[in-house]
């Protein structure tokens, strides 16, 4: 495997890289405190010899994104458009409160699972970023901020990338990089059932959110394709498998659209998924995606459909929405500025 940027090395890759050059392997501890303590811009100034430096340039990128365009909300949210090295398009999103600066991580450069609710699915998919074109996204906003919890729930599917995900985990844990305890990386999937069990396999250090959007069949194929694919009865049998093999408790995303997942009737559906599971859910209210058959419903709609879950003792929170007056709230990410 390949690749053009040397964050997407392993320690292990690029040892074995250096070695198969005749260069001492040892180096590449130092190299990675370049990269992800000191956060390093360029080759040059590195304290390695001079002939590393040069090969690591003729070899390598240290950079893969240049920033386009950088947009602050009126609630503190920032959205930074950049363009890769081939020059597709590829949104980051910093959401602060008074105790944490999380990022909100791209994985592919537009996304193909083509979601009725979300901007980016309407882009179609370019391709997917490599973990060093995702780790870049995570330090531009380190450069400014500390950043505390990473989501990757940006454009893309991330577990249809997850090689990449992987690694850009992975170095995200590693105490010799970024240590950041797995509790604070978090990776979303719209529904991939194989790359459920796979994330898990491959023991990647994370918590799992999963699209629920909607709770019975129907309505969720309509809204998401995947679930023509993996239905939600395998869905719900894969989120079974990840929460009885890990013993972690798996986060639900919940969509309130009018008419459509916002009644008696959906929370009643709802209630029958995860009061049975070690599930929380997270409801969003939908955010505008320029479809006049989505709404949001009302805040009568919104408060009684919040009360009945409630009332089962569902663990249920509202998600306030963040960066929607510079579009980048949860599916708006698309390159409108």
């Amino acid at each position: 495997m390949s690749f053009s940027d040397i964050k997407s090395l392993t320690n292990a890759e690029l040892r074995n890289f250096l070695a198969e050059n005749g260069q001492k392997p040892y180096r590449a501890e130092q190299i990675r405190v370049w990269l992800y303590k000191n956060m390093a811009e360029s080759f040059e100034g590195m304290n390695v010899p001079k002939e590393l430096c040069e090969l690591l340039e003729k070899t390598f990128r240290i950079k893969s994104l240049t920033q386009e365009t950088r947009l602050e909300s009126s609630d503190g949210t920032v959205k930074w458009l950049y363009k890769t090295a081939d020059g597709l398009p590829v949104e980051t999103v910093m959401i602060p409160t008074e105790t944490r600066a999380s990022v909100c991580v791209s994985t592919q450069s537009g996304c193909a699972m083509g979601c009725a609710f979300c901007r980016t699915g309407k882009m179609g998919l370019n391709r997917s970023l490599e973990a060093g074109e995702i780790l870049e996204q995570i330090i531009n906003v380190w450069r400014i901020q500390t950043v505390t919890n990473v989501i990757f729930m940006g454009m893309g599917e991330p577990l249809m990338n997850l090689e990449s995900v992987h690694r850009a985990c992975e170095t995200l844990h590693d105490q010799k990089a970024f240590s950041m305890g797995k509790g604070r990386l978090t990776v979303s999937t719209s529904g991939v059932v194989p790359k459920i069990a796979e994330l898990l396999e491959r023991n990647t250090p994370c918590q799992l959110a999963v699209s629920l959007v909607a709770a019975d069949n129907e309505t969720r194929a309509s809204l998401m394709p995947v679930n023509k694919s993996w239905a939600l009865p395998e869905l719900l049998e894969g989120i079974d498998n990840y929460i009885r093999k890990s013993d972690e408790w798996v986060t639900l995303e919940y969509i309130l659209i009018k008419g459509k997942t916002c009644s008696p009737k959906a929370a009643a559906d709802l209630i029958k998924i995860v009061k049975p599971r070690r599930c929380k859910v997270n409801a969003i209210v939908l955010n505008d995606c320029e479809d006049p058959n989505l709404q949001a419903p009302s805040q009568e709609e919104i408060d009684e459909f919040m009360r009945l879950v409630r009332s089962e003792a569902v663990q249920i929170n509202i998600r306030n929405p963040r960066g929607r007056d510079i579009f980048a709230a949860c599916g708006q990410l698309a390159m409108r500025l």
